[in-house]
């Protein structure tokens, strides 16, 4: 999976840009605010159809313009695709080879991209909200019916929540609905959660041996699915809502489901959130992400695009050559940087260099052979 060139008219500070891609390692460099993360983030639109950044439509469209546009030309599968999509203050619109596609899930896939922040590093002793997000952005990608089933629990979710507090506020107790929508959600959960834990078991597999590889073998890494059920089955599912019809309608809220699970991480069976040290949950995320992309190959047959912003500045240098070796002539990555200066890698030689300043693209070198 390659992309060969993007366009953006009327997006974040670009008024119009063309740029051709290396079909390996690319580098934006250029001072802050120049617009480096905001081309990294067309790309990642092109993927997801939505930003990392924010959620907020207007802010992504180029000052006075009425709306923004990103095209870009891909190859997946040896096939070239063409995927482009239209932000306006009304909303946005997805296109396939000039085809509009209507639902989100039916978009998404095409383009695959896995996206490491310097946020990211919060991943281990960050909120549990931070890895239900990574797992349930990562599984769609690969499983549409997985985006489809959890669009579908959030809205009952969305709904119970509602319920329950009226029912709160006016003093009732559980009834024939309140019935109703625990089955449905019960229903839909044991679906969400066996793609989570098969996903989370694969996850390990793959991420204990990049973690082994960038430790130096000096630690174990244990990557776990955790939930508050004992299994995964509709009955126990919904035996568990009815336990706790009484405290939900209390607190006006679910207390129970997928929206509390975790992913749990452990350094030789110690818990990584507690015991793991700067150095070492470093190694972990790198050790994720580089799972991830060799979890979506597997998946999918074909490695997904790396989106790297402004994260070689916070590795250091052993992690930083091994992140580079481990993607070598394997994954089209996209890095962002303010300058590359004593970074000593062939990867880094041989990358295209764009230079961004002030939404235009000054300079391009393709890199030394």
């Amino acid at each position: 999976m390659k992309i060969k060139s993007i366009e953006l008219k009327n997006f974040r500070n670009y008024e119009a840009c063309t740029v051709e891609f290396n079909p390996y390692i690319n580098i934006f460099i250029g001072q802050n605010a120049q617009g480096k993360t905001n081309l990294l983030e067309a790309i990642y639109i092109l993927s997801m159809s939505k930003s990392f950044k924010t959620k907020v439509v207007e802010e992504l469209i180029f000052f006075e313009s009425d709306f923004a546009k990103i095209q870009g030309d891909i190859v997946t599968h040896d096939k070239n695709m063409n995927l482009e999509v239209v932000l306006s203050r009304l909303g946005k619109k997805a296109f396939i080879n000039r085809t509009e596609i209507k639902k989100t899930s039916d978009y998404v896939g095409y383009l695959n991209v896995v996206l490491f922040i310097p946020e990211d590093l919060m991943l281990i002793k960050g909120s549990p909200r931070l890895r239900r997000k990574l797992m349930d952005m990562e599984i769609s990608k690969i499983s549409p019916i997985y985006m489809y089933n959890l669009n579908k629990y959030n809205k009952l979710l969305k709904e119970r929540n509602k319920y329950l507090k009226l029912l709160h506020d006016s003093h009732k107790g559980a009834d024939e609905y309140l019935e109703v929508l625990s089955e449905q959600m019960a229903e839909i959960q044991v679906s969400l959660m066996k793609k989570r834990m098969e996903f989370v078991e694969l996850l390990n597999d793959i991420s204990v041996k990049m973690y082994d590889y960038i430790a130096l073998h000096k630690e174990n890494l244990k990557i776990e699915y955790k939930t508050h059920y004992k299994d995964m089955s509709y009955e126990c599912i919904l035996d568990k809502y009815r336990q706790n019809y009484q405290k939900d309608i209390l607190f006006g809220q679910t207390n129970n489901g997928i929206h509390k699970d975790d992913i749990m991480m452990f350094l030789n069976d110690k818990d990584a959130v507690t015991y793991a040290s700067q150095g070492q949950q470093r190694s972990i995320v790198l050790a994720l992400k580089i799972g991830l992309l060799e979890l979506i190959k597997k998946e999918i047959g074909e490695y997904p695009i790396l989106l790297l912003d402004d994260v070689l500045s916070e590795l250091d240098d052993v992690r930083k050559t091994k992140l580079l070796n481990l993607i070598q002539d394997k994954v089209q990555t996209f890095i962002t940087s303010t300058s590359i200066d004593g970074i000593h890698h062939h990867v880094i030689d041989v990358a295209k260099k764009i230079v961004i300043e002030n939404g235009h693209v000054k300079g391009e070198d393709n890199g030394r052979k």
